[in-house]
């Protein structure tokens, strides 16, 4: 597994295990009074509907504010396709496994699975990146404008025609309603409000002949009322339809419906996302049923049922009623009169989550094409840039160096086919890659060319952020390589004697001298410092290493000594070895530091290579 994915993976544990615990620590604290927190109300919202949608509004207002329209845009459709393409096949997955779901978890937490997906925002940021998409889309582009339009269409049409409706719903249900006056009731609904803790709720309780039901419309608390309809009911059955309305505008439910809602425009094209959004509002008032029985009787139980079974009604738009869903009446009553024991699904919602974190990102849409004279020198001439430091494999050529082709490589990158994309990756699995600091009159221009994309950057843009393009053709390394050849590396193993001890390092690369035709080059000479940041050159005797091996990146055509001299270089003794393609020789006990001089059999001529690592203790490094 990947570093990347293991970090992904702290991250995600550590919300699952958030997610958990909420559920597990809130299944028995909301039954009586105790459970209430000294400053906050008895019930709170499982996750608010309101933070993915919240989050896409505020990044792309900061967007176009930052990074302008097309960047913007191009952000947005990244995390768009991630997260609702992810969501739409999660929605998918929780209907067929909903019914198992709901016979053996807790009504509170098959209601919050739905709401998981609020928090995929998080996958979008750089410490959940993965190290590359497992799946690539492509899309030409002609076809990818014809379905961002026909999206966009669909989108706008299923969220205006809910939001619409559901102005229109709540001017019809409060068109002839008047607020409740009558003290009894006034004073029932106060303790209620009391019971749940909830401060300054400034809600509205009004009654009307327009609504069979009882329900709560509104998504703000200041405008949020609670309709009763204009029919007489018992203390008791005021006190049931009080908190069970009270328990959704605690929970925010009716965000939750709006998150659903948003989903389903996002995802239009799903027809199972109907579904879902149906389903997600049955659970929610599952939940709310279960919430408002906490440690009731069977004859509060029985008034509870009959008291739903006489009040169908409707619950358009982002509003929570009593009895909504005739076709979940029958299972609804069932779990209200004769409930089982199930577990409180803490387990179940923190795996979820989880998977659906880890899942997330792994499809990437590959849209357009364009060539690289445009992605990675914006059309400009070719000559006025002038490559200063190309690193490849093995190490790293300086301007001035006459074995690299520069020309030729600039050509090459210029006439690359490339793809824009979407997606979250740090492609930090790749085997090989070349990167190139340009100079040029625009500023300079980095770019990393990998096996099938291009890294760009321009550090002169106010957003200097890399520009990530895809490849549809697969680099020709072996043209690469014969342009900008590679160079020898050293990679070493140090083992303890067993199968599961030891550690990895880089050897760095001291001296580096190119022999070809009678000329030679000096690539690298320097001094080595165990202590320098690039790369990681030294390693700790945590524990007692018995040998190293070392592996080289080309065919060897002379013998290899390694020099092993004490941590003050005061003493040393040097070790002569035939290799074919690496070495493996005893390491003392002691801080020491090594030395590994080699010729290497490279494209373009004979390397002699000087390598060197350290080996030190806690004190010494």
């Amino acid at each position: 597994m990947s570093t990347d994915l293991m970090l992904k993976g702290l991250f995600a544990g550590a919300f699952s295990l958030v997610f958990a615990w909420v559920v597990f620590s809130r299944y028995d604290k909301e039954v009586g009074s105790d459970a209430i927190k000294e400053g906050g109300q008895k019930y709170q919202p499982l996750i608010h509907g309101a933070l993915l949608p919240a989050f896409l509004f505020v990044l792309i207002l900061l967007g176009l504010k930052v990074y302008g329209t097309v960047r913007t845009m191009k952000m947005a459709l990244t995390m768009c396709f991630d997260i609702f393409l992810h969501i739409s096949l999660f929605y998918v997955v929780l209907i067929m496994a909903l019914p198992f779901l709901r016979k053996y978890i807790s009504a509170r937490a098959c209601a919050m699975l739905w709401l998981l997906p609020n928090y995929l925002y998080i996958t979008q940021q750089s410490y959940m990146e993965i190290p590359r998409p497992l799946i690539t889309l492509h899309v030409s582009s002609g076809l990818i404008k014809v379905i961002a339009v026909v999206w966009l269409i669909g989108f706008v049409f299923v969220f205006g025609w809910n939001i619409v409706r559901h102005f229109v719903f709540r001017r019809t249900v409060l068109r002839h309603a008047v607020p409740v006056t009558e003290p009894d009731v006034l004073t029932l609904f106060q303790k209620e409000l009391e019971e749940v803790a909830m401060h300054k709720p400034k809600l509205g309780l009004v009654r009307t002949d327009d609504v069979s039901t009882p329900l709560t419309v509104g998504l703000y608390r200041r405008s949020t009322k609670i309709i009763l309809p204009n029919q007489s009911f018992s203390s008791d059955e005021l006190r049931l339809i009080f908190r069970h309305e009270l328990i959704h505008i605690c929970r925010a439910d009716s965000w939750a419906k709006f998150f659903m809602m948003f989903c389903t425009a996002m995802c239009w094209f799903n027809p199972l996302m109907w579904l879902a959004m149906k389903k997600s509002a049955e659970d929610m008032e599952l939940s709310c049923d279960e919430t408002v029985l906490l440690d009731a009787d069977d004859g509060e139980r029985s008034q509870y049922a009959k008291l739903i079974l006489n009040a169908a009604g409707s619950d358009t738009g982002f509003s929570t009623c009593l009895s909504a869903s005739a076709s979940s009446m029958r299972y609804r009553l069932k779990a209200i009169v004769k409930p089982k024991k199930r577990s409180t699904g803490a387990l179940i919602v923190g795996l979820t989550f989880f998977l659906l974190c880890m899942t997330c990102g792994h499809v990437s849409l590959a849209y357009g094409e364009d060539m690289g004279a445009t992605t990675v020198f914006r059309g400009h001439e070719l000559s006025v840039f002038e490559a200063d430091h190309i690193t490849v494999t093995g190490g790293e050529y300086r301007s001035g160096i006459d074995n690299v082709d520069t020309e030729a490589l600039t050509e090459y990158m210029a006439n690359l086919r490339t793809q824009e994309m979407t997606g979250n990756y740090s492609y930090s699995d790749e085997d090989k890659e070349l990167s190139v600091w340009y100079n040029s009159p625009y500023g300079i221009v980095l770019t990393e060319l990998h096996t099938d994309y291009i890294k760009v950057m321009y550090l002169s843009d106010e957003d200097d952020g890399w520009h990530v393009y895809h490849l549809p053709e697969p680099t020709d390394w072996e043209y690469i390589d014969s342009v900008v050849p590679p160079l020898p590396e050293a990679k070493v193993e140090l083992s303890d004697g067993t199968k599961y001890g030891g550690n990895h390092l880089n050897a760095a690369v001291t001296k580096l001298v190119r022999n070809d035709g009678g000329q030679s080059v000096v690539l690298r000479d320097k001094e080595f410092d165990p202590y320098e940041g690039a790369g990681i050159y030294g390693s700790e005797l945590y524990l007692r290493y018995s040998d190293a091996t070392v592996t080289f990146s080309m065919p060897l055509v002379s013998k290899v000594e390694v020099l092993i001299e004490s941590w003050d270089r005061s003493t040393g003794y040097t070790v002569t070895l035939d290799a074919a393609d690496g070495i493996t020789f005893e390491i003392p006990d002691y801080p020491a530091h090594y030395t590994i001089t080699a010729s290497f059999e490279g494209s373009n001529g004979v390397y002699e290579t000087t390598f060197a690592f350290s080996v030190g203790d806690a004190d010494s490094l």
